[in-house]
């Protein structure tokens, strides 16, 4: 007697990624922007699949900007969810119970980040959905269709609610900027700066091929341990906006010595004067507040920017190597030499 098996079914892994877009309103109540399928009653957080060869975050800030019509930039990753559902040969989506004979299961992960808007209105969203629009967070709770994502959106808020409340253990005004302590909402720009060409090949480095959530949990590590042999600072303009970031690196505690590193990242803000004011600010703060009699650095003689922010800032020129094919121009700055002219005070909080 022939007995015929049942295929066994064939499973896809397949993902998509998006967003809870998140502000404070003039209440100082959390909202999230939800769109939604009137008709249906559908309520959902933007959310949807890559296009060819897009990463994770790139799908992800795409999506909500066509499903809210809002210009938004990520600030963390919040977490991902899982669920399955299977696919007759029809192309009809099904339960595993409503049709147990089907051949290709899909099991979908969605990946979601906590962004903010900075422009753009929802009169702007695609026709996916029939509206968008800001909720408060407790209606959202209750409005959002799926339980999962109302998990998501809460999530999103505590994460939103604890960058948004952090207290600077150093802050140091200048005149153009302001160095501030290192954020876990600074990782997505960091991010950005480390896998850019064109500012990797600045500092004469590859550019990090690596996905921003690996990045971030390492990120996050970081932040927690600290390092006892450097220093790092966010850059800020007048407004507030991380810009870049400036460091000082392998202290050498018998020498009392480290080296220097500064890196504007957005491009708007170069050759306006932001490097030399964070360049002088952090020398400040060194030679005030540490026992670092010696500051060094190397760049590429191509860099004429470079050069000329830190030759304003006192270092000088000491020696001229060449490394893996290219040229660099070693700098050092002394602390007797340096003139506290524009010494700028450390404050807290």
């Amino acid at each position: 007697m022939n007995i015929l098996k049942p295929k066994a079914m064939k499973t896809l892994r397949r993902w998509s990624a998006g967003g809870v877009v998140v502000r404070e309103n003039g209440d100082k109540r959390i909202e999230i922007a939800l769109v939604g399928r009137v008709g249906a009653n559908l309520w959902a957080l933007p959310k949807g699949t890559p296009d060819a060869d897009e990463t994770i975050e790139q799908t992800a800030l795409r999506e909500v900007q066509e499903e809210t019509g809002l210009d938004v930039k990520l600030v963390s990753t919040v977490d991902s969810t899982h669920y399955s559902f299977v696919r007759s040969k029809q192309n009809h989506l099904l339960s595993d119970r409503a049709n147990p004979h089907a051949n290709i299961k899909v099991n979908k992960t969605v990946y979601w980040f906590l962004m903010e808007a900075h422009g753009g209105c929802f009169e702007r969203h695609d026709h996916e959905y029939d509206v968008a629009r800001w909720v408060d967070l407790d209606q959202a709770m209750k409005t959002l269709t799926y339980h999962s994502e109302a998990k998501i959106a809460r999530s999103a808020a505590r994460i939103f609610r604890k960058v948004n409340t952090v207290q600077d253990a150093i802050r140091i005004k200048g005149d153009r900027a302001t160095l501030r302590s290192k954020r876990i909402s600074d990782a997505w720009n960091d991010y950005q700066w480390r896998t850019d060409p064109e500012l990797s090949d600045l500092d004469a480095a590859d550019p990090l091929n690596l996905a921003f959530i690996d990045y971030e949990r390492f990120y996050h590590q970081d932040l927690r341990k600290g390092n006892q042999r450097s220093l790092r600072f966010a850059i800020e303009d007048e407004n507030g906006q991380h810009i870049g970031n400036c460091m000082c690196y392998d202290y050498n505690e018998r020498r009392m010595q480290a080296e220097f590193g500064i890196m504007i990242g957005d491009r708007d803000y170069w050759g306006r004067g932001y490097g030399t004011d964070a360049t002088k600010i952090l020398v400040s703060h060194i030679f005030t507040a540490t026992d670092i009699r010696r500051l060094y650095l190397h760049t590429l003689a191509s860099n004429q920017r470079a050069l000329r922010a830190f030759e304003s800032a006192g270092f000088r020129r000491y020696d001229h190597i060449w490394r893996d094919g290219k040229s660099f121009v070693q700098m050092e700055l002394l602390a007797h030499e340096w003139s506290n002219t524009n010494f700028y005070p450390t404050t807290n909080g």
